[in-house]
């Protein structure tokens, strides 16, 4: 990338002067909606049971966090352009149904490619763990082998294998939020396609500055220090995402350039 990571850091910090209280508002906003979410669905795990509690969980999460995030990107991408903003921003894929339909297909779209990688990469810890399950054998009125003991720990194993694939195909669709927000005429389909080409020239060194941000990771395990953690993380990967998109861009047009073919005067 043509911007070092410090670079992107000290712009980040840049882009928010000034801006903090708003910053910190559209992060809360997210922040609690998750947490009353999750205590609905806590409610429903009492009545319903855990397996419905987690597919409210999952539903309300993309239902309304989902477009609630992409307005706190959007309000964070408009001040780091040097726009005004207000807080009602956070709001704007709430405001008509054309931009809540789009907000909610792209966390719809992600959701079953997250589904899709997760089903492939965990098979082979959920064959383990049925091999491994007592229940079964009790199913199936047969003794437990005595080698199935020691098949436990090749699942958390195959599980931990399973999420860092999983993570590591879901980071590919990284810059899909950022290019609906910059361009609204785009479509999620090329969203997520787009996304996919420029991160293979800019996914490392996203992944250094999560990597460059792990003090504030760790002290973000507190709820009131991420109060204040959130907005700078969220803005550093506004300026990362700007840096990946334009450099993207540039490297475009020098290959458009470069095929141009050439004209002597006079000739």
């Amino acid at each position: 990338m043509t911007t070092s990571i410090s670079g992107v850091k000290s712009q980040a910090k840049k882009s928010l002067g000034g801006n903090w209280l708003i910053a910190i508002f559209s992060a809360l906003t997210v922040l609690v909606s998750f947490l009353i979410i999750d205590n609905i669905a806590w409610v429903f795990s009492i009545v319903l049971g855990n397996v419905a509690a987690s597919f409210i969980l999952a539903l309300l999460t993309v239902l309304l966090c989902g477009p609630l995030a992409l307005g706190v990107l959007r309000l964070f991408w408009r001040m780091h352009s040097g726009l005004t903003e207000t807080p009602a921003t956070v709001f704007y894929y709430f405001s008509s149904i054309k931009c809540y339909h789009k907000a909610i297909k792209l966390c719809f779209m992600l959701s079953i490619r997250l589904l899709m990688f997760a089903v492939a990469f965990y098979i082979p810890a959920i064959i383990l763990y049925v091999i491994s399950s007592p229940e079964l054998y009790d199913f199936l009125k047969l003794p437990i082998p005595m080698w199935s003991q020691h098949l436990v720990h090749l699942v958390d194993f195959f599980s931990s294998i399973g999420a860092v694939l999983v993570i590591a195909s879901m980071l590919r669709f990284y810059l899909s939020p950022i290019l609906i927000i910059v361009d609204d005429e785009m479509d999620i389909d090329e969203a997520l396609h787009m996304s996919a080409v420029i991160s293979k020239a800019s996914l490392t060194d996203f992944i250094f500055l999560l990597f460059s941000l792990i003090f504030w990771l760790i002290l973000s395990f507190f709820f009131i220090p991420l109060i204040f953690t959130l907005p700078y993380f969220i803005m550093n990967y506004v300026v990362h995402s700007e840096v990946a998109i334009k450099d993207y861009n540039e490297k475009i047009q020098k290959l458009i350039d470069d095929n141009l073919p050439s004209f002597v005067a006079g000739v």
